[in-house]
């Protein structure tokens, strides 16, 4: 089922968090009742804000963020964008500030589908409002924002799905690995052995929670071989249209087919370009099995793969990952961040972990779900993230065979000794709603196991909001 809009848009709200607390200034409609203005502000201010105090500085440009939220008393979903307005008579020399964009929760694929021209609109709205000299001037921009909102909305005239379409390319050359990391991610490891060169194409679907189904993650495996890769590059208009996500597998043992394998990478760059499309793209140097680690050669091979990688994708926003089936974390790592880009609460979730972080004085958490996919992460300035992201997989694995064996006593995990006494991780598992997320927490101060009890069910209540916007 799909249906046209054209005043899609039910709501546009500026909240500020003044002496009263979390405030709605403006609002359209006007009609709107008091109740209902006041949960979007304090939803929104609240959630993003946490309990810091902006902001002791005479900037305001690192404390943004974007996020899709949900209203589920009001059956609307919100596009909010949090920033700062200097006031030198407010707390930290800053109020914190919201704008948000409401519509009918139904039609929330809307959000995601104009999600590029909404941001550069609604960010320069907000740029507006820093500027502002008095609430007259505030109404004006406000005014416009609606306005500008409506002629774009009177544009739509294609129906759009209740469902958000994501597409996820698997693409490389013949045999660099792009279906045997597939099901390696999945844990399907007996068919990796059973592993064909992909014919064609290969469709499969993804899910994040199982539960949610708002978006039709479909995943395209391109076969590599030279027939394939020329038909989906005459092809381009099909196969590389509307491209949310790409990645891109380089063999890194396979020398021999090293300049080919970089030329197939600049055609889909190029392709791409013509046809302004830029994905982000997820480039796997795989195959960089564990005993070669090591082996100059190969690492010489990979320092120039790697400048020439980022030459061809300049324009791109472009990672890339040193994969292997031998080493399952670098999979998940890849997959995970890849994943990660295509969620417009990414920002969002960070900063929940942020303000727990604080909250608990822990120095890195990593959240990830069922499967092992990492959600989210947080770390202070120091801490190895790669080493703390490599051991949540283990983590995982202990928990639930000791879970499985009734050899825990408590929800967690506390493991110390790790360099020295004073440093801790503790695995702990989170029910958001219902599902079953996992913490993986690095504790340099002090372990209190009472004050994560006290500080979990708000950042599950948190959580809960923005996982139902994932993806």
């Amino acid at each position: 089922m799909s249906k046209t809009k054209n005043n899609i848009i039910k709501s546009i709200v500026l909240s500020l968090f003044n002496d009263d607390g979390p405030t709605p200034v403006i609002y359209w409609p006007e009609t709107m009742d008091e109740s209902s203005r006041l949960l979007i502000a304090m939803k929104t201010i609240s959630l993003l804000m946490g309990d810091t105090v902006y902001q002791n500085g005479n900037s305001t440009e690192d404390v943004n963020y974007f996020g899709i939220l949900p209203f589920p008393d009001l059956k609307l979903n919100g596009l909010t964008y949090f920033f700062l307005i200097m006031d030198p008579t407010a707390r930290g020399n800053a109020k914190a500030a919201t704008i948000t964009i409401l519509i009918d929760e139904e039609d929330r694929v809307f959000f995601y589908e104009n999600m590029k021209y909404l941001r550069v609109i609604i960010d320069s709205t907000a740029t507006k409002v820093q500027m502002a000299k008095n609430f007259e001037e505030n109404k004006i921009i406000m005014k416009d924002l609606k306005e500008q909102l409506f002629e774009f909305t009177s544009e739509i005239k294609d129906p759009f799905s209740l469902k958000r379409q994501i597409k996820i390319l698997m693409t490389g050359l013949d045999r660099a690995g792009k279906t045997s990391f597939l099901h390696a991610v999945k844990k399907r490891y007996s068919e990796i052995i059973k592993t064909l060169p992909t014919k064609g194409i290969a469709r499969s679907e993804e899910k994040i929670f199982e539960e949610i189904s708002s978006s039709v993650i479909s995943v395209w495996d391109l076969g590599g071989q030279k027939t394939y890769r020329e038909k989906f590059l005459e092809q381009r208009k099909i196969y590389l249209y509307n491209v949310d996500l790409l990645f891109y597998f380089i063999d890194v043992q396979d020398t021999s087919r090293m300049n080919e394998s970089i030329e197939l990478f600049s055609k889909i760059v190029s392709s791409l370009t013509e046809l302004e499309e830029f994905p982000p793209i997820v480039v796997c140097l795989n195959k960089y099995d564990p005993d070669l680690k090591e082996v100059e050669d190969l690492r010489s091979n990979i320092k120039k793969l790697v400048k020439r990688i980022n030459e061809i994708s300049e324009p791109f926003f472009i990672k890339i990952f040193e994969t292997s089936i031998f080493d399952g974390f670098s999979l998940i790592s890849a997959y995970s961040y890849g994943l990660s880009q295509l969620s417009p609460n990414r920002e969002l979730f960070e900063n929940q972990l942020k303000h727990f972080a604080k909250k608990i004085s822990s120095d890195a958490i990593l959240l990830l779900n069922e499967n092992g996919i990492i959600l989210s992460n947080f770390s202070q300035l120091g801490i190895s993230e790669k080493v703390f992201e490599i051991s949540a997989p283990h983590f995982q694995t202990l928990y639930k065979t000791f879970k499985e064996f009734k050899l825990l006593k408590q929800d967690f995990l506390v493991s110390s000794g790790i360099a020295d006494e004073s440093k801790k991780i503790i695995f702990k598992r989170i029910a958001v709603e219902k599902h079953n997320l996992y913490l993986l927490l690095f504790m340099e101060k002090e372990l209190n196991l009472d004050k994560i009890e006290k500080h979990l069910p708000k950042l599950s209540k948190n959580l809960s909001d923005l996982i139902q916007t994932y993806i």
